[in-house]
């Protein structure tokens, strides 16, 4: 077995490989784990032919020859079930001898079905196929579809925003309202709020996503014990602000997703995000707007909100520049003694600082108006301005005129160009068929590129007239999503192409390597199955435990198919009546390596613990494609290798053989033992 051994190794870390080289974000989410599977692989080869083989010359040394020949053929030993021969040396043995009788039992059950199986080989096959097809179009289609598996990260975060304009204080009444209520509706499970209201003058707005005083984020950290999940808090307080009309003039979006979803999407607290480029700041905002009222009526969209926005109020202040003149003063000495007032006057003069005796610290000293005191406007208007040249102070409402406007909040570029972020959370429904939605709704503002983005229709016309420089990108967590299942998707096929082409080498044959593969997407029928009845997404675990899935199915057949290759080299024996003998012999192993797999994923799949949702999804998936793996290694195989796999022509004549499959003799001639390739 050393050489199939090898190849089953080898093709393991073949299916790794595209793992260990994918670019981009799958670098960082598969690589670590493809390499220490890699590496485990490599270790327990070693370890098989070195450590395992000399431990058991040692242990089973004086051992009487038992259990199989030199091709499995039964033999007997101080436990020979056949014979009735029974060691009574203790428990143990017994116990080992009834074990043993149960799985020959097992194993003739095994071959009586395989009998009945190889009498229909056709049929068999062509059903598989059918199943297949089957499974794929009627649950396949039906699976849920997003890119991480939902992480209970016991912590989350509102981002609440009132109307444009409102005073920070006024802000703070209203997150209090909102602390209050958050308290009141989460209970037991609530650990502690933290909440950030607006922007500091001197901090930067990449710190913080408030866009200003009427911005905040409340977070929310829960207890360990909790009862309910974080998502499942989220979904009540959605639901308990929106029926209460104290909360009406907020806005509320909530992100439950954690440092992981964070990481995963650039850094934005939404799955799916709408961007708008144009060179007109109004018209992309027009065309955002015209799509957000459309999206919010999608099934499964929440929290749709446009995060720039362009309606903040301002004052413009004209000076008038005679009589200012006339007075001694300029219009910089206005503007210096309007932003000292409002702001600091260290943004002018930082010539002006005090040293503290005691410590030596320097500190800058300057002046401006107490932000309690700025109520109105009436108090702007009577900010006092001088300069050198006018010692006496002027009222501002004596030099300037006050406009009312509105500005945009926050501007954002792509590319240089302006750009507007429409965000929206997905609740109730999958992300993959919420975006797919999304998508299409999309198509009734703009005109489909072949790069998946979209020209927007100017708003302003009812010809649908396209604004050419403008762009729509449908981007975030869906859009990694798609990227990252296309590359893993490309890496599969990559694989396979290079585990067929490894075993051209070792079986000399082109059509044996894709008997061996057929069952790769039988296997599929299991996980596909497997995640339907558990209600498990696709994702990148799922279809990471795809390619796990890939390697053990891959392993087992090897080994099955080889043997029987050799058993046609070495005694003649036809392909149904090698096939048989080596799903006679191998069928032990093969259930072994399928069940400590099952038995060893069992823990994973089931995802009991806090925060192992991520790789619950991973085991699912494994385990349906071995169980299913095992029936197809088992069954559908030997019925194609005997279907697919003849007799060189030309080859020397050897003994009929005979194999009884149920009642039926069939006499097949043998084919030369150096028989070439197929």
């Amino acid at each position: 077995v050393a050489m199939p051994e090898l190849v089953a190794s080898l093709c393991t870390l073949l299916v790794l490989a595209p793992l260990a080289l994918m670019p981009g974000l799958g670098e960082f989410l598969f690589r670590p784990m493809a390499m220490a599977v890699a590496f485990a692989m490599i270790s327990a080869y070693l370890l098989s032919r070195s450590f395992v083989p000399s431990r058991s010359a040692t242990w089973l040394k004086g051992h009487a020859q038992g259990g199989h020949g030199d091709h499995g053929e039964p033999g007997h030993g101080p436990l020979d079930v056949a014979s009735g021969q029974e060691d009574r040396r203790g428990l143990l043995a017994r116990a080992f001898v009834r074990w043993e009788a149960l799985i020959e039992r097992g194993i003739a059950w095994y071959l009586r079905r395989l009998d009945a199986v190889l009498r229909h080989r056709l049929r068999t096959v062509l059903g598989a196929v059918a199943l297949l097809v089957a499974v794929l179009g009627l649950l396949g289609t039906q699976l849920r579809r997003e890119f991480f598996p939902e992480v209970d990260a016991g912590a989350f975060a509102m981002y609440v925003r009132a109307p444009s304009g409102t005073r920070i204080e006024e802000t703070e009444k209203g997150i209090e309202m909102v602390e209050a209520f958050a308290r009141k509706e989460i209970g037991k499970d609530l650990q502690l709020i933290i909440s950030e209201l607006g922007v500091n003058s001197d901090w930067s707005a990449a710190y913080t996503p408030n866009a200003g005083p009427m911005d905040a984020v409340v977070k929310v950290q829960l207890n360990e014990d909790r009862v309910l999940s974080a998502q499942e808090h989220v979904q009540r307080l959605r639901r308990g602000f929106a029926r209460d009309p104290r909360f009406s003039v907020l806005e509320f979006a909530f992100d439950a997703g954690g440092m992981i979803r964070g990481a995963m999407n650039e850094g934005k607290s939404t799955p799916i995000n709408i961007r708008i480029t144009g060179k007109q700041l109004e018209q992309a905002r027009a065309v955002a707007e015209a799509i957000k009222r459309k999206v919010a009526t999608i099934d499964g969209v929440v929290d749709a909100r446009i995060i720039q926005r362009l309606d903040y109020p301002e004052y413009i202040i004209s000076v008038d520049r005679a009589k200012a003149a006339d007075l001694g003063l300029s219009q910089r000495d206005v503007m210096r003694n309007v932003v000292a007032a409002f702001n600091s006057s260290i943004q002018f003069n930082k010539k002006n600082f005090w040293i503290d005796q005691k410590g030596g610290n320097q500190y800058f000293v300057g002046v401006q108006y107490p932000e309690k005191d700025i109520k109105s406007i009436e108090t702007l208007l009577n900010i006092v301005v001088t300069s050198p040249l006018q010692k006496r102070p002027i009222p501002l409402a004596n030099l300037v005129t006050l406009t009312r406007s509105s500005v945009p909040t926050e501007v954002t570029h792509t590319n240089i160009q302006p750009t507007i972020d429409l965000t929206m959370g997905v609740s109730g429904r999958d992300l993959g068929h919420v975006a797919d939605d999304v998508a299409r709704a999309v198509d009734r503002f703009g005109t489909r590129q072949p790069d998946g983005s979209w020209v927007p229709f100017d708003p302003a016309s009812s010809r649908h007239e396209p604004l050419w420089g403008s762009k729509i990108v449908l981007s975030g967590e869906y859009q990694r999503m798609q990227d990252t299942f296309v590359n893993l998707g490309f890496g599969l096929v990559f694989a396979s192409v290079l585990v067929y082409f490894l075993m051209v080498a070792l079986f000399k044959s082109y059509l044996t390597p894709l008997v061996i593969l057929f069952a790769v997407p039988i296997g599929l029928i299991g996980v596909v199955t497997m995640l339907y009845v558990t209600g498990t997404a696709i994702n990148v675990q799922s279809l990471l435990g795809v390619i796990f899935m890939v390697g053990i199915v891959v392993s087992n057949t090897v080994l099955l198919v080889d043997f029987a290759q050799n058993l046609r080299a070495e005694e003649g024996l036809t392909p149904t009546t090698a096939i048989r003998k080596a799903a006679s012999i191998r069928v032990r192993p093969v259930v072994m390596t399928a069940l400590a797999a099952f038995f060893a994923l069992v823990p994973m799949s089931l995802a009991l613990s806090k925060g192992s949702e991520a790789n619950g999804p991973l085991g699912r998936a494994v385990i349906g494609g071995i169980l299913a793996g095992l029936v197809t290694t088992l069954f559908v195989v030997p019925s194609l290798y005997s279907l697919v796999v003849h007799d060189q022509p030309g080859a020397q004549a050897h003994p009929a053989h005979e194999v009884e499959v149920g009642e039926e003799v069939l006499t097949e001639q043998p084919p030369h033992p150096e028989a070439g390739w197929d």
